[in-house]
């Protein structure tokens, strides 16, 4: 029967091994059980012990109170370790890496403006004041001074844009001016898939509570667009608008019709705007709406087909193919010739026919193209299907 091992079984086995060495050591030494000079070797052993005991506790001790005490209880308090985020050139957000106190600094006035806050957010526009948050409550605080311009007294606030920004007080959205008076109260709300309520060239994106459709107001709160599209977004100075039956437009600074709706999915890409129809077809204008290019692809690449002629490579130590038993030769290869017609690719992943002096033969209408002829190709669709077209774009 196995005996069970504990903890305190390990250690009387272990002193009492250790207790046989150093009586094996002393018996070389004249050393016998009741004799003086064993009480004194005793003495001197057990003397050392405690001393070793004493040195081992008194440095776990000096080990916790350095480290411990001192650096995250008292050293924060007399020489903190701030990490620092520069709001403008003379005031910093200092953060402490112990004990996570905040505080706002101004390097040139030698003065700590806030204490205690949990975050602060400038805004893209260099706006003079940034929104803190401290205690739950969001206020402003003026960059170049550090001081607080407008008390933490709002549920939710967002970064001026183009002189206003949005706040949250008693469930509704307001939008102030830099002195904290309201200037837009039109009953708005704040919804949850808006991450954030800034003008964009004097428009602000707002979105239907009930239904979660977006539109557009202006800087006096009336609406530009009614909040009935499927989604508005901004790219340089133009709108792009969907609404909720998928058709795009493209609108101007001033929401004026560029490209009308239509079942069109639109992109800027530089200096123009991309539009993919839903043949996949491509096209392209200037930022103005005019036509550049009506027919616009990405490549074009040329196609090979197996011929069916086979040609035997002389058998060597790196033959890339298999050898035949006595080594002499390697398996045949199917020598492959040039198709006639090329493959062109409009939107990403559509391909169509093309021939050899650049007439298109067949539109972007398939996931992908094979030539297995001279002037044959087998053409096939997203779901796999395929059909076989020969160079007159005819299906055989």
């Amino acid at each position: 029967m196995k005996k069970k091992i504990s903890f305190r079984l390990f250690f009387t086995v272990l002193w009492r091994g250790i207790c046989q060495v150093f009586g094996f050591i002393g018996r070389l030494f004249g050393y016998k059980d009741g004799s003086s000079y064993a009480k004194v070797l005793w003495r001197i052993s057990a003397t050392c012990l405690t001393a070793l005991l004493v040195l081992f506790t008194g440095a776990l001790l000096y080990s916790f109170i350095n480290d411990v005490v001192i650096r995250k209880w008292i050293s924060p308090s007399l020489n903190p370790e701030w990490k620092c985020r520069y709001i403008s050139n003379h005031v910093i957000f200092q953060k402490d890496y112990w004990s996570d106190a905040t505080r706002v600094y101004n390097k040139k006035t030698r003065e700590v403006t806030l204490e205690d806050a949990d975050w602060i957010a400038t805004s893209n526009d260099h706006d003079s004041l940034a929104v803190f948050s401290k205690n739950g409550k969001r206020g402003y605080l003026n960059r170049f001074t550090g001081k607080v311009a407008i008390p933490a007294t709002y549920s939710r606030a967002w970064v001026f844009s183009e002189g206003l920004a949005a706040v949250e007080k008693d469930g509704r959205l307001l939008f102030i001016d830099h002195s904290g008076q309201t200037l837009i109260d039109g009953g708005f709300e704040v919804h949850p898939d808006t991450p954030e309520y800034v003008f964009h060239g004097g428009y602000c994106l707002l979105r239907n509570p009930v239904d979660g459709n977006v539109g557009l107001i202006d800087q006096t709160g009336k609406w530009k667009l009614r909040p009935e599209y499927l989604d508005i977004s901004r790219s340089d100075s133009l709108w792009m608008v969907e609404t909720t039956d998928g058709r795009e437009a493209v609108l101007d600074d001033s929401l004026n019709v560029i490209l009308p709706f239509s079942q069109t999915d639109f992109r800027i890409s530089g200096s123009s705007i991309i539009a993919t129809l839903p043949d996949h077809t491509m096209r392209k204008y200037d930022l103005r709406g005019n036509l550049m290019e009506p027919f616009l692809i990405w490549n074009v690449e040329q196609m090979t087909y197996k011929t069916g002629e086979l040609r035997y490579p002389a058998a060597s130590g790196n033959c890339e193919y298999e050898q035949t038993e006595d080594g002499a030769s390697c398996s045949p290869v199917n020598i492959r010739a040039t198709a006639r017609c090329r493959r062109y690719q409009a939107e990403y992943g559509w391909y169509g026919l093309m021939s050899p002096d650049g007439q298109v033969v067949t539109p972007p209408a398939y996931s992908a193209i094979t030539a297995i002829g001279k002037d044959l190709y087998l053409c096939e669709d997203s779901g796999g299907n395929g059909c076989l077209i020969n160079g007159k774009g005819e299906k055989l």
